[in-house]
């Protein structure tokens, strides 16, 4: 997982490829040479993660395709389809997007994931990948949040058809109940099959812990044997050194492999 800012330099070999993590007013701020030096970089981009936070409003919000409030809501829409259309000139990169429905306290579910339904039929499916969530949601590093939507498989299943595919985060997913649930990624690999087309991969201890590194949380990975979709370590500070965490992600997991 690179920014603009340090996916010249980092230095993870044995990886295969990148997903570029955009902030606010990077679709703006890239330029042709920009995009030059990313459709040749090593390892070469392929998944462009959109943006966590927008300017609103004169304050910063998170993105929210499910939000009840209109003009937010419309402003991430146009946010996600202006990241596809970078997506498109850096390869027919897929975008992998967050639902929103991040709130204080549990919501209206059916209220957020009709707007979510809504912002998405704008979009089309094309290119789009919807990632699930977590129950607890982190906002920064001290305030916990609740995610309201696409925490089940039941609501990702729901988005079939309005989305290309999924992003499955193994960690959210660990996560979706206070107490951790293993079963969680098996059933949704059994469910949605070739759907997911990107898997997110780092270690979690329940109720909260996400992005830990690999083998430091309690998460059991080899229902991994067999995936055919690109894994992507994402650790946190796994950029730091140079990609030293992205390197020990990939070392520790295919060592695991080895052994499944």
């Amino acid at each position: 997982m690179v920014g603009l800012r340090d996916f010249k330099s980092l230095r993870v070999p044995g990886a295969d490829f990148s997903e570029l993590l955009l902030f606010d007013g990077d679709p703006q701020r890239i330029g042709y040479s920009d995009i030059q030096e990313l459709r040749s970089a090593s390892p070469l981009v392929e998944f462009v993660h959109a943006q966590e936070f927008i300017a609103f409003d004169g304050r910063e919000e998170m993105m929210d395709l499910s939000s009840e409030n209109e003009e937010l809501r419309r402003k991430s829409v146009r946010v996600i389809d202006e990241t596809r259309e970078l997506a498109k000139t850096l390869g027919e990169c897929q975008v992998v997007v967050h639902p929103g429905g991040i709130r204080r306290v549990p919501t209206d579910h059916e209220s957020l994931m009709a707007c979510l339904k809504r912002s998405l039929r704008e979009l089309g499916p094309s290119r789009l990948l919807m990632e699930n969530m977590p129950w607890y949601y982190w906002l920064g590093q001290d305030q916990r949040m609740v995610s309201n939507v696409c925490v089940s498989l039941a609501d990702i299943s729901a988005l079939r058809g309005l989305v290309e595919g999924f992003t499955l985060d193994i960690c959210h997913g660990f996560l979706s109940r206070p107490g951790g649930d293993q079963e969680y990624c098996i059933s949704a690999i059994k469910r949605f099959g070739d759907q997911i087309s990107h898997i997110h991969a780092s270690d979690a201890i329940p109720p909260d812990k996400e992005g830990l590194q690999i083998g430091e949380g309690a998460i059991d990975f080899s229902f991994l044997r067999g995936a055919r979709a690109p894994i992507l370590i994402e650790v946190w500070n796994g950029h730091a050194n140079q990609g030293y965490g992205f390197k020990v992600g990939i070392e520790r997991l295919r060592s695991m492999e080895k052994g499944w």
